[in-house]
């Protein structure tokens, strides 16, 4: 009987391409740390550091979500509650009880978003279109309403202070440079196991579902057990993100975890490219990034409006305007944008070489 996860024999060319691409953008994004902290502060008003591990927080929970939403096809409007049980998972448990490692809080986040995607999952996911956007947005506002109003659990509107920061076996990750080696690392393994996923038969399961629901099913596609799964799967991710929130942050409150955050990675898989891997992660940075340079353009542009320091203004109106236009004019965002443009950068070379080697045999004869 051939494995779940069994590739097919004419994946494994376009598996050695894929996994080259992993490492060489792996090593791309654990070289940052080393030249950021070279340019100063001042010059670019930014901490490029600490952004990343921001943007490595957030992939976590986008890398996830893109599989829900551009592989099977599944809208979600609720992620953020995912978000801020890992979240408060470790914040709870890390300053009621000192002795408790925040490592393993961030585990325990992972496993009771595990416990309550399935148990909500299974019935949310037989809604489909905008039953189950509406749904999902509900499922994020029981959520939000919850952080709020539970004060004495989450302490309210007061959040959770004086988190402390992430110890592993001892070894203490208290500066965002020590912080990034340990989210980007996670955020990359998450996207490696995703890369595999999708190649295996579950994967193709996931695209033949994204396609046609009824036809998966004739096909024999058990469709609610894959949308459970995959489903299940997104909200451990966000999870863990979460966690990695909470001991980056180093507090926490519901403001945090608002419908805003849901919107923010929706934007992030939209932008970066629906049903690519490698989209969750640039459009993770891009849009965590994005606040940065805006209100650093007063800065660096003294015409600029003072105004755009304060990005929290027109948040949703930004983020609606991006979705509009990407899912308009690029909607395979901005990962296939790139895929497209170095295809035909190897193209182009590929005829200068191939011409200059006819001329070169020209002058020969």
């Amino acid at each position: 009987m051939k494995s779940f996860f069994e590739r097919k024999k004419s994946d494994i060319g376009k598996t050695e391409n894929t996994y080259k691409t992993f490492a060489f953008g792996s090593l791309l994004i654990l070289s940052v740390p080393l030249w950021a902290r070279l340019i100063p502060g001042n010059v670019i008003h930014m901490d490029i550091v600490n952004v990343m591990v921001l943007s490595g927080i957030y992939s976590c929970a986008v890398i996830g979500l893109n599989m829900l939403i551009g592989y099977a096809g599944q809208i979600s409007l609720g992620h953020a509650v995912f978000f801020g049980i890992g979240a408060y998972s470790v914040a709870i448990l890390s300053t009621r009880y000192s002795w408790f490692p925040t490592w393993l809080g961030v585990i325990i986040g992972a496993i009771v978003s595990f416990a309550i995607s399935w148990v909500v999952g299974r019935p949310v996911l037989k809604l489909k279109g905008h039953y189950l956007a509406m749904a999902t947005l509900g499922l994020g506002e029981i959520g939000f309403i919850f952080f709020r109003e539970a004060t004495g659990i989450t302490k309210g509107t007061v959040g959770i202070t004086a988190i402390p920061s992430l110890s592993i076996f001892g070894i203490e990750f208290d500066s965002n440079f020590k912080l990034f080696y340990v989210v980007w690392p996670i955020a990359l393994l998450l996207m490696l196991f995703s890369m595999n996923l999708i190649r295996s038969r579950f994967g193709r399961a996931l695209r033949a579902l994204h396609s046609s629901e009824i036809a998966a099913e004739v096909a024999g596609v058990n469709t609610s057990k894959y949308k459970t799964i995959v489903f299940v799967m997104s909200a451990v991710f966000t999870a863990i993100g979460g966690g990695l929130f909470a001991v980056f942050q180093r507090y926490v409150n519901p403001e945090s975890f608002h419908f805003s955050v849901s919107i923010l990675f929706l934007t992030m898989v939209v932008v970066g490219g629906l049903g690519n891997v490698w989209g969750a992660i640039i459009g993770s940075i891009i849009m965590t990034f994005l606040p940065s340079i805006i209100s650093a353009l007063p800065y660096w542009f003294p015409f600029m409006p003072k105004s755009l320091t304060n990005f929290g203004n027109y948040t949703l109106v930004l983020y609606g305007l991006l979705l509009i236009v990407f899912m308009i004019f690029m909607p395979k965002g901005i990962a296939y944008a790139l895929e497209v443009g170095y295809s035909s950068a190897l193209r182009g070379m590929k005829r200068i070489r191939d011409r200059i080697s006819a001329l070169k045999y020209e002058k020969r004869k």
